[in-house]
């Protein structure tokens, strides 16, 4: 049976030494990777199991073919190749992608000078509205080219511009898999949580959801919900929970097709 486990979190690069990060240890991925080996395992079965991760994150305890992503084209690069070189039956994506990745890195000064430079054009016969020509401007200002962008700078602009959905695109590139996808909210009620499921599910063609609450993950209380795509909702509590339920109804939506 091959599986397909994403873990950790991404971070995108605003110059060598900075980055913008989101959190994701990779702990509860590494847990469901366990737990795939060792309930295939106890029933004889074989596994070839690919984890991508981030650098820092944490790694499974079991054999595991392990490969390396850290920003979000990576890990759309790397998701990419694996799913060309085997088809999976089973795709855990639990990695806390970024929503957003960086477009530019400016300050005050040049952004001003852009804005400026461009509303220039509109006295010259430039065909753009003034509310186009300063949007074009902020979002597009002269790039800060340096491997490390001095500290003695007194600001610092940086924009971000809407990330590729990674889960978006396992429709596409494993489309016989069992698709598992996450979904973390921060202090919202069961009924916000699984109503977030239940939009991810749809949306993204998952057969199953995680939704989690940041702040039972805090906690050191990790708590989930899995949202079935027949409406089904069941809740575990810890790491170990969880990936034993997103295990078993995996397996057994893998042995029902």
């Amino acid at each position: 049976m091959n599986i397909l486990i994403t873990a950790g979190g991404t971070s995108e690069r605003i110059d060598d030494v900075r980055r913008i990060t989101n959190l994701g240890t990779g702990a509860l991925g590494a847990r469901v990777a366990e737990a795939f080996a060792g309930a295939l395992a106890s029933e004889g079965q074989e596994c070839c199991i690919t984890y991508i991760c981030s650098k820092g994150s944490v790694r499974p305890s079991v054999s595991v073919d392990v490969r390396v992503a850290d920003d979000v084209g990576a890990v759309e690069a790397t998701v990419r190749q694996a799913c060309a070189e085997r088809e999976y039956d089973i795709v855990v994506h639990s990695m806390a992608i970024g929503d957003y990745r960086v477009r530019a890195v400016s300050d005050a000064g040049l952004m001003t000078g852009a804005v400026m430079e461009r509303l220039s054009y509109l006295a010259c016969g430039d065909s753009s509205s003034p509310e186009e020509a300063v949007r074009d401007a902020l979002l597009s200002p002269p790039d800060i080219k340096a491997a490390k962008i001095s500290s003695d700078k007194e600001d610092l602009v940086v924009v971000l511009e809407r990330a590729p959905k990674i889960i978006a695109l396992y429709r596409e590139l494993a489309p016989r898999a069992v698709l598992v996808g996450f979904k973390l909210l921060s202090d919202a009620s069961e009924d916000d949580l699984v109503s977030a499921a239940c939009a991810l599910l749809e949306k993204n063609g998952c057969d199953f959801v995680l939704a989690n609450d940041m702040g039972t993950v805090r906690a050191g209380a990790h708590e989930g919900l899995l949202v079935g795509r027949s409406g089904t909702c069941e809740r575990a509590e810890s790491k170990e929970g969880i990936a034993g339920l997103i295990v078993r109804h995996a397996l057994e939506s893998v042995r029902q097709a």
